[in-house]
């Protein structure tokens, strides 16, 4: 038999080639494999993504439901504070029955009375209060075993009013109200959980009573109606069960109960997380996350099959047509080549691979380094370009403004701000490109319309050839509140001591009127001369003039009499002209629609404010002349005021530590969460523009 004998060139090129096609293969059904995990991997994470975003809806309504809780305790309370309530003398019998236990006895009420009626049984008061305010109402009595209800529209398993139900002494609500705290919270209403508020009622100084105002936890038909809008992908939904395994919301399986079933005992034990398993013979996927304010498990699941069929599809396709060309065109190249040649090149070739290797490599530490220390921080971060468009955002704003981050790169740094505060937005970016750096309090307005105090702290970039802001936003709201509620209460403390200096000065006068008095007791004397009872008649004159100029003098200056008795506007004319009567200065002071007294702390920090501006000009400005302009507009109160002095560079004077004066009138004005903007430069006067809502 005849031997066959190959050419040099295709002995080597067969053995090559049969590597080059076992490689290609091996590789190609590797990126099959690798393209089918990261379409599940991103099916997994589009889920769980999904489940936090419900999370985080559902977190945005126990809040909600908190606010409006204690919003309806303040409209609830000040009613009943101004409602013809009263007790009386009287006492009744009656059957009270423990919320909790379901056990009843009889209980000793005393009558209480909203006009001339009992309060007892009576609902007009709390239903009215619903109409207004929604939510539920409760008015209770303390009794030996607890709070009793005496008139409320909470109801009943059997759909009947709670009234003669009470709340046992021992439960936290009632130690809270017992040591006359209001109490805030979750807590269980008869026969459900509710988000409450309890607020006690004092008679002679002691707990008599307690004023509640409650929404449920679960509001499960709204949840529902968004839910059932949701679509995650071709085949997913969400869906939400209870701690006990019971299904609240679910397109198909409402009302369910999953308590012993396998799937439930995983998710209970996991608590959040991913789960894979078989479903009527198909393959299933589920993310979950547990919500423990309402006690539920948020869910949401696909059939993974149907999500990546047309993907499995054509990553299979393209992997084939891919490798088949390349067997193709590696075959045909390396048939032209020697054996050393072909080692030549695979050298190469395995090198520059390493090399890309370790650069993709390093590219993508790099890379996430980056992304995790940019994403990792609490503060909100933006990047504007020079025409305010936001090119870059970190998950925490995202988050903090209820946008995805591609509908924020869609946007302009100023489409998140407040009307009142994007007329702002140019001049502080002037500022941040003079001088490279610029700290300021400003206000964002997020998807759901909430506006929140935040501070910038913003700093000029480089980017290559181009010049970017980088700004630093941190939420102030709850620090600018606590900052509000603490000046607030030192300038009423503040006014109430100068109430007390001004009366005990007042009566440090005693001992000027009692020698003034022993005068006018001599002049009875018999024994006095015609000279001597005319000096003792000049010096009690003297003391009594010193007497009565002191007291006028410290009184109006600690506590300004006008102001309390005929209210702002009258206390400003009044402090005017008496600045006019000097011909130093021409104030002119103006209102439009301020008819009615406005609230008493507004009236004395506005008059204070305006006080201090006025003396600051007369101390440092060199003017000539003042304009004020009070102006009334619905709710809305806006103080104008202009000078033509010498004026400054606001900025300078605030930074230097020698501005106190305007730092005092920019506390005063925060205290009753108002807003001013400052304009003024050397030579040009100085003006402020205030606005209070009231």
């Amino acid at each position: 038999m005849r031997k066959l004998h190959l050419p040099l060139r295709l002995r080597l090129f067969l053995p090559v080639s049969l590597i080059i096609t076992i490689v290609v293969v091996t590789l190609t059904a590797y990126f099959v494999r690798n393209s089918i995990n990261t379409f599940n991997a991103q099916i997994e994470d589009n889920l769980m993504l999904e489940v936090q975003t419900i999370s985080k809806m559902f977190e945005r309504e126990a809040t909600l439901k908190h606010e409006k809780v204690k919003s309806n305790l303040k409209v609830a309370y000040a009613s009943f504070q101004g409602s013809d309530f009263h007790a009386g003398d009287e006492t009744f019998m009656t059957e009270v029955v423990n919320q909790q236990t379901g056990r009843a006895h009889p209980a000793t009420l005393r009558k209480w009375y909203l006009g001339d009626k009992e309060l007892f049984g009576n609902n007009s008061f709390v239903d009215s209060l619903q109409k207004m305010i929604g939510g539920t109402i409760t008015i209770f009595q303390k009794a030996d075993s607890g709070f009793v209800r005496m008139s409320t529209n909470v109801l009943t398993d059997k759909g009947e009013r709670a009234v003669g139900t009470y709340i046992p002494l021992d439960s936290p609500v009632s130690r809270s109200v017992l040591d006359g705290e209001t109490y805030y919270g979750r807590a269980f209403v008869v026969n459900d959980w509710y988000i409450t508020a309890y607020r006690p009622v004092f008679l002679n100084g002691k707990v008599a009573g307690i004023i509640y105002t409650g929404d449920k936890e679960k509001d499960l038909e709204e949840l529902k109606r968004i839910l059932y809008k949701l679509e995650i992908g071709e085949s997913g939904y969400p869906f939400v069960f209870d701690s006990q395994g019971h299904l609240l919301i679910h397109p198909e399986r409402e009302g369910e109960d999953w308590g012993d079933s396998t799937l439930f005992r995983k998710v209970r034990d996991m608590n959040s997380g991913i789960l894979r398993y078989m479903h009527e013979g198909e393959k299933k996927t589920i993310a979950f996350s547990y919500f423990e304010d309402f006690e539920v498990y948020i869910a949401a699941s696909v059939f993974g099959e149907v999500e990546t069929k047309e993907l499995r599809r054509d990553a299979i396709l393209g992997a084939i047509i891919t490798g088949g060309v390349s067997i193709l065109l590696l075959l045909g190249f390396i048939y032209y080549f020697t054996t050393e040649k072909i080692n030549s090149f695979f050298s190469e070739l395995k090198r520059s691979r390493e090399k890309l290797d370790s650069v993709s490599r390093a590219l993508e530490e790099t890379e996430e380094r980056y992304r995790k220390l940019f994403d990792s921080t609490g503060d909100d971060i933006f990047v504007t370009d020079t025409e305010e468009n936001i090119v870059e955002v970190n998950n925490a704003a995202c988050e903090s403004l209820g946008y995805n981050r591609e509908e924020l790169l869609k946007m302009k740094i100023s489409d998140i701000k407040p009307e009142k505060y994007r007329d702002q937005v140019t001049e502080n970016r002037r500022i941040i490109f003079e001088k490279g750096t610029h700290r300021f309090d400003s206000e964002h307005i997020t998807r759901s319309g909430q506006v929140i105090q935040v501070e910038f702290t913003s700093r000029l970039v480089s980017y290559g050839n181009q010049k970017l802001i980088l700004s630093v936003v941190r939420n102030i709201s709850r620090r600018v509140e606590l900052e509000r509620q603490i000046l607030s209460a030192v300038i009423r403390g503040e006014e109430r001591e100068r109430q007390r200096f001004a009366r005990e000065m007042h009566d440090g006068l005693g001992p000027l009127l009692s020698t003034a008095k022993l005068y006018v007791n001599d002049l009875d004397s018999v024994t006095l001369s015609d000279e001597e009872r005319k000096e003792l008649i000049r010096h009690s004159n003297e003391l009594i003039d010193e007497a009565v100029h002191a007291t006028r003098t410290i009184s109006n200056n600690l506590m300004p009499t006008v102001i309390h008795s005929y209210g702002l506007v009258k206390a400003v004319q009044a402090f005017c002209e008496k600045v006019n009567k000097t011909n130093q200065l021409n104030i002119k002071f103006e209102t439009e629609n301020i008819e009615q007294r406005l609230e008493s702390n507004v009236e004395l920090i506005l008059f204070r404010v305006i006080s201090e501006l006025i003396n600051n000009t007369i101390k440092h400005a060199r003017a000539e002349n003042i304009n004020i302009l009070l102006v009334r507009k619905d709710d809305l109160l806006t103080l104008f005021f202009r000078d033509d002095g010498v004026g400054f560079i606001v900025d300078d004077i605030i930074n230097s530590g020698k501005g106190m004066g305007l730092k005092n009138i920019i506390s005063r004005i925060r205290s009753i969460n108002g807003t001013y903007s400052f304009n003024s430069r050397p030579g040009g006067g100085f003006n402020i523009k205030i606005e209070i809502n009231i």
